[in-house]
C-alpha cells in the first residue's frame, strides 16, 4: 500500500466514527482531533499529495442574500483546511476541493461543527434569556445572535488548531482547481446581518468555548485537538 492509499485508509476510518455508526458526540469530536493530526502529519508540499474534491449534503434554506451562519462556518473550515468551497444550491450540496486530505476532513468538520452548533441552540432556547422573549421576532433575533457568536468563536479556535498546517499556496490552488472544475461560477458577496441582542452573541461566544481545544496525549508539541465538554 501506498503512502497516499494509507492516508485514505486513515481518513476512511476518521470518518466511520460517526453517531449513525455508534459513536458518542464526544468520539465524533475526538475523530476530528484525530483530522487535524493527520494534516499537520502530512505535508501539504509533498509531491504524492493529489488534488481532491468532497461534499457536503447542505439543505440550506436561502430567502433572502444574507450570509447564513452554515456559509460562515463552512467558509472558515474550508480556508483552515487549504480548500476551495463551492455551495452548489441546484445540488444541495457543498463542494470542497483541494490537496487530500484537506477536502475530506473539510467535509467531516463541517458535520461536527454544525452538531455542535444545533445541540447549543437547543440548549439556548430553554434559558431565560430566550423563553422571555414574547415574539417570534425577537426569539429569531436572538437566537441569530447566539449562533453569530458560537461560529465567531469556533471559527477563532479552528485558526488556532490548523495554524501549523495553513499553506496559501495551497489555497490558490484549490481556488484554480475549483476554477476549472466549475467553469462559469462567480463569487456572491452576501450581506451580514446586524446583531441585536449583545447578550445572546456572548452565550454563544461561551458556548463555542466549550467546544473545547487542548493539547494531545503526547504533550505540547502536538497540535491542538477538538472535543465535547458537555
Amino acid at each position: 500500500m501506498t503512502p497516499r492509499e494509507r492516508l485514505r485508509s486513515k481518513i476512511a476510518a476518521l470518518q466511520a466514527k460517526t453517531e449513525a455508526s455508534g459513536c458518542t458526540e464526544a468520539e465524533a469530536m475526538a475523530a476530528a482531533a484525530l483530522a487535524a493530526r493527520l494534516m499537520a502529519e502530512h505535508d501539504f508540499d509533498q509531491a504524492e499529495i493529489e488534488m481532491t474534491e468532497a461534499t457536503a449534503a447542505d439543505n440550506s434554506t436561502r430567502t433572502t442574500n444574507r450570509t447564513t451562519w452554515r456559509d460562515k462556518l463552512s467558509g472558515a473550515i474550508a480556508y483552515y483546511t487549504n480548500c476551495a468551497m463551492l455551495i452548489r444550491c441546484d445540488r444541495g450540496d457543498i463542494l470542497f476541493v483541494g490537496r487530500e486530505p484537506g477536502p475530506d476532513i473539510a467535509a467531516y468538520l463541517r458535520d461536527v461543527c454544525f452538531r455542535a452548533v444545533d445541540r447549543a441552540l437547543r440548549e439556548f432556547k430553554e434559558t431565560p434569556f430566550y423563553t422571555r422573549r414574547r415574539k417570534l421576532s425577537t426569539r429569531r433575533a436572538a437566537a441569530a445572535d447566539f449562533i453569530d457568536g458560537m461560529v465567531l468563536r469556533l471559527t477563532v479556535r479552528l485558526g488556532e488548531l490548523f495554524k501549523p498546517i495553513r499553506n496559501e499556496a495551497a489555497r490558490q490552488e484549490a481556488k484554480q482547481a475549483l476554477a476549472k472544475r466549475e467553469p462559469g461560477t462567480v463569487p456572491v458577496v452576501l450581506k451580514e446581518r446586524k446583531e441585536r441582542y449583545a447578550g445572546a452573541s456572548s452565550a454563544g461566544w461561551r458556548a463555542g468555548a466549550d467546544v473545547g481545544l487542548h493539547h494531545g496525549v503526547g504533550g505540547s508539541a502536538v497540535p491542538l485537538v477538538i472535543e465535547d465538554r458537555s
